[in-house]
């Protein structure tokens, strides 16, 4: 075999092992759902690359053909890249996280993924084969899915929606999406034997079961939209053929039926009973998730009118959040990084020019496929049409990852190399033209670009992919339980950092964390708690200074320091994440509790109003108002507010009980470790502070009474207790 065929070979060896990534999870690396995937998808992209650049330079055949696609793809990737540059954070456009993993890294993988595969699977056959893979691995993943249906295997999300080796389900439902209009496409074609159509039928049915099963709206209702159109198309091209006709006014009317039904029995007990139907049936303008979703997109809508052109680069989408947040918002997740609508992502991320560069891509599919001398049936352009058009319209409502983007590429690679010319029309075009181009095999000059080619991945796999992969190693043992103890998870975390990778952001907030988590344990040594809480301050002040406008990293930092008592440090960060979100009430209930701490209950109730009447429908917000007008003797207030909601001021909550100690007033404090002691009597912790309380008031007896019974339920307890009874009965208060 000469080096040309082995390098042809190993491409198309890649090409295929990419196809069965949704299949793979690494349980040692940080978001081991997502990370494995990735990395492993873009290992094997850049071998590939450096594959077809070495073919490329040896045979001018294998160098892509200049199409309408490509041109958009590279102009898409063009203002991707520009955006990223020009936008607030380079490295986090360029890098994304381990949550994430896109960013133009990504993009740039998927570009080289594009090029590689539509230049490489240049017959039919091909084609037919990375398809029947690509839904052969896909039964492999549904077949999981039916595992976690039965019980049999754990859904990693909770709950009931299927999310099978993906992780999500709304990643699951995109992946069957794909692969129920590929089924079709496969099983419609010429030639395809009776055995095989009942074998896609198959196939269809089994993803239909398992995309219901991941619940998905958006999904299944883009899936409903394509398949009426594909039947619309159908009715309107394919006139001579009486069974697909009858088949496509099968699935209008039962498109029509299912959506008619849902939506007119939502109330039954059959609907309210279905984890899946039921979330059909509560959609509605009054319904949380698309409250939420409005609010987001309005908060999208101030982000773009900022930056119209070319957006805020990829992965800033948080700026925006902070930045215009509504604060009827607070039943949500607290950060969003996504606008979880296509049409916003990409004008947040590339501005309008990215948004006219993606849509562009749909926009060239949609031509090649319609176009009057192009090469697609009928009822491939019904079916093709109608795939594009669902996977469009589930991305309304989410955002797409990596198993997403790589089933349409392929899509879009697949049309385009349709609608081009025969593989060999097209070698012989670029032989005749490039014969003159191609090196000889075993010049100096094929030699230094070979070499040089392979040192430059050298680099990219080792910075790109080998250190972030150690990087992400070392973090999840870093927030494992170690045999060595706390000191070791320690050094884990310094190892994550000393890699100096795209991961470091992640790992401070799991080191910010963890080092609360050590503050707790009483066998860990003081020396161990300070240096956690040293390398804490070290990482976090890093991280600020990469990334100066994010609110979230000032507002943890400044949450961290105040339960270590730091308050005036606390508020420098919180004040300067309050600027960078001037609506967000976590940040104004942490700058509260920076104020408490200080003793300046007056400001902690000014500062609470603030957040309390920014949404007076918020009811945590409602409360902690509450709880600060009883430190700032607001008494009044604080009926007003807290009585409607608990009916009592005299509630066995910390909130309470700290506030009434702060006043001084021991017999409420009292009353309330009463309640405490009597709902659980066998609390040890509630005696002895009760029996503080009582000290407070000068009933030692009492006092001395809840300390015996806390030495009776805790006999470790029983050297303290018992000094603290000496002291006490010696008329001394220890």
């Amino acid at each position: 075999m000469n080096l040309n065929s082995f390098l042809r070979n190993g491409i198309l060896a890649g090409i295929f092992a990419v196809l069965f990534l949704p299949f793979y999870v690494s349980d040692t690396m940080f978001f081991p759902f997502i990370t494995g995937k990735n990395f492993a998808f873009r290992i094997i992209v850049e071998l590939m690359s450096v594959a077809l650049l070495i073919l490329m330079y040896r045979d001018a055949s294998y160098r892509p053909k200049k199409t309408w696609m490509l041109i958009a793809m590279s102009s898409l990737l063009t203002v991707i890249a520009v955006a990223d540059i020009f936008g607030e954070n380079f490295y986090r456009s360029f890098w994304s996280n381990y949550e994430r993993m896109e960013g133009l890294i990504a993009h740039l993988h998927f570009f080289a993924y594009f090029v590689i595969i539509s230049s490489m699977l240049t017959t039919e056959r091909l084609w037919n084969r990375f398809f029947n893979t690509s839904l052969f691995a896909s039964v492999a993943v549904a077949i999981y899915g039916l595992g976690q249906l039965a019980g049999k295997l754990e859904i990693h999300q909770g709950g009931v929606r299927l999310d099978a080796t993906l992780g999500n389900s709304t990643y699951l439902a995109v992946y069957m999406l794909f692969h129920i209009f590929i089924a079709g496409l496969l099983m419609f074609r010429d030639g395809v034997s009776k055995t095989m159509r009942w074998v896609y039928g198959g196939v269809i049915l089994l993803e239909l079961f398992i995309l219901y099963h991941t619940a998905t709206r958006g999904a299944i209702l883009g899936l409903m939209g394509g398949a009426f159109l594909s039947s619309i198309i159908v009715l309107f091209l394919n006139k001579e053929n009486k069974f697909l006709r009858k088949s496509a006014i099968g699935v209008i009317a039962f498109v029509f039926v299912l959506s008619v039904a849902v939506f007119a029995f939502k109330d039954s007990s059959l609907v309210k009973n279905s984890p899946v139907l039921s979330r059909f049936g509560s959609i509605s303008f009054k319904e949380e998730t698309t409250k939420s979703r409005f609010m987001i997109w309005n908060m999208s809508l101030q982000g773009v009118k900022e930056h119209p052109i070319l957006g805020w680069g990829q992965e800033n989408y948080i700026l925006v959040f902070n930045k215009y947040y509504d604060p009827k918002m607070y039943g949500q997740e607290p950060w969003f990084d996504r606008s979880h609508n296509v049409f916003f992502d990409w004008l947040i991320s590339a501005g309008i020019l990215g948004l006219l560069a993606y849509l562009s891509l749909f926009v060239i599919a949609l031509y090649y496929i319609f176009r009057p001398e192009g090469k697609f049936s009928n009822t491939e352009k019904s079916l093709f049409a109608g795939l594009l058009s669902a996977y469009f319209f589930q991305n309304i409502f989410v955002f797409d990852n990596m198993t997403s983007y790589l089933m349409f590429f392929s899509v879009i690679a697949y049309i385009t190399w349709r609608d081009g010319e025969k593989a060999e029309e097209v070698k012989n075009k670029y032989l005749a033209k490039d014969k003159n181009q191609a090196s000889s095999a075993g010049s100096a000059t094929d030699f230094g670009y070979i070499s040089a080619v392979l040192a430059i991945t050298a680099l990219v796999l080792y910075f790109g992919n080998i250190k972030p992969i150690f990087a992400s190693r070392s973090l999840i043992q870093a927030l494992s339980p170690q045999q060595e103890g706390a000191s070791k998870n320690l050094s884990y975390f310094e190892q994550v950092f000393s890699y100096g990778t795209f991961g470091s952001g992640e790992a401070r907030e799991q080191l910010m964390q963890g080092a609360l988590r050590v503050q707790s344990v009483t066998t860990v040594s003081q020396e161990i708690k300070q240096k956690f809480f040293d390398l804490t301050q070290k990482e976090i002040a890093i991280q600020i200074a990469e990334a100066p406008k994010d609110a979230r990293y000032g507002f943890f930092y400044g949450s961290f320091l105040n339960k270590f008592g730091f308050y005036d440090e606390a508020l420098k960060y919180l004040n300067r994440a309050q600027e960078l979100s001037p609506k967000k009430q976590a940040i104004f209930f942490e700058i509260g509790t920076s104020y408490l701490g200080k003793g300046d209950y007056q400001k902690a109730f000014q500062v609470i109003g603030e957040a309390y009447n920014s949404e007076k429908n918020y009811q945590e917000a409602k409360i902690l108002y509450g709880i600060v007008a009883l430190y700032a003797r607001q008494d009044k207030l604080a009926e007003e507010v807290l009585i409607p909601i608990y009916g009592t001021m005299l509630m066995p909550d910390d909130r309470f009980i700290n506030a009434y100690a702060v006043r001084g007033e021991y017999g409420k404090v009292a009353s309330l470790w009463q309640i405490r002691v009597k709902n659980d009597p066998n609390n040890a912790d509630y005696r002895v502070a009760l029996a503080a309380s009582y000290l407070k008031l000068g009933q030692r007896q009492n006092a001395v009474a809840e300390l015996r019974k806390a030495i009776e339920l805790r006999p470790e307890f029983k050297v303290q207790g018992e000094y603290f009874i000496k002291e006490i009965e010696a008329g001394r208060n220890p």
